[in-house]
């Protein structure tokens, strides 16, 4: 019993230096191969990036008050209570984590999870037709990218989209539908974002493509033009996935 919880604290201490980069170079090889075998320890390891990015934003000002609020209540405490903060660093960022788990607030960094929780949103416009042998949808595209037509080559149609911003960014999204399955496609305007740590990584007619598994949802990541890509789908293999996204339509859709 005492061996088991000092490997799962030892491993909790692994991922958070994984994701705040404080892990030296050679264990961080061999925890990324422990990661990207595990679901479970990736969705372990976003949840300890997410409240690094909430730790830096309270450094940095940018925090949503109510957050800044709490901190400052939780460091009053930590003058009588010091034994709080015996928990180190894993603790102090998961308690951050439920803060912000609580206050439904986020902390200005957008990650590529947090876009792919677009795909279970509904569209809120249609997706006009395209015209005889095209290999792009009209009137809809994203930081001058256009999206695919996929019914003719793959199965896949285009039910619908819309646009959100999340953190500052506009993130557009055409969701597609084939043999009641469906799959959602946002693009990210602005700077690419950083690949899942523990992601797996393959590449395809050039296109190098990150995927991982999230709420039961596969998600695959890419970038066009500097500008990361997310699609996601349940019940839908890797391998189909990949293939979306590396499809150029001759040349059509632009990398």
């Amino acid at each position: 019993m005492l061996t088991r919880r000092r490997h799962r604290r030892a491993i909790e201490r692994d991922l958070a230096r994984l994701a705040d980069g404080t892990l030296n170079a050679g264990r961080r090889e061999r925890v990324e191969r422990t990661v990207a075998d595990s679901y479970e320890l990736q969705g372990r390891l976003r949840d300890q990036r997410r409240a690094v990015a909430a730790v830096r934003a309270l450094a940095a000002g940018r925090a949503p008050l109510g957050l800044r609020v709490r901190r400052r209540a939780l460091a009053d405490r930590s003058r009588t209570r010091s034994p709080v903060f015996g928990l180190g660093l894993a603790g102090a960022l998961a308690a951050l984590a439920l803060m912000l788990g609580s206050l439904g607030g986020s902390p200005g960094v957008l990650t590529v999870a947090e876009a792919a929780t677009i795909a279970a949103r509904s569209p809120i416009s249609v997706v006009a037709e395209p015209r005889d042998d095209a290999a792009t949808l009209p009137r809809v595209s994203a930081a001058g990218l256009p999206f695919p037509y996929w019914e003719d080559r793959f199965g896949w149609v285009a039910t619908g989209a819309r646009s959100d911003e999340i953190a500052g960014r506009r993130l557009t999204t055409v969701f597609y539908r084939s043999h009641g399955r469906e799959i959602a496609y946002t693009i990210v305007s602005g700077a690419s974002l950083p690949a899942v740590v523990g992601a797996r990584t393959t590449e395809r007619g050039g296109v190098v493509v990150h995927s991982f598994v999230d709420g039961g949802r596969l998600v695959v990541t890419w970038e066009r033009r500097g500008h990361t890509c997310v699609l996601s789908g349940a019940g839908v293999p890797a391998s189909a996935l990949t293939a979306l996204a590396a499809w150029r339509g001759h040349g059509a859709i632009p990398d």
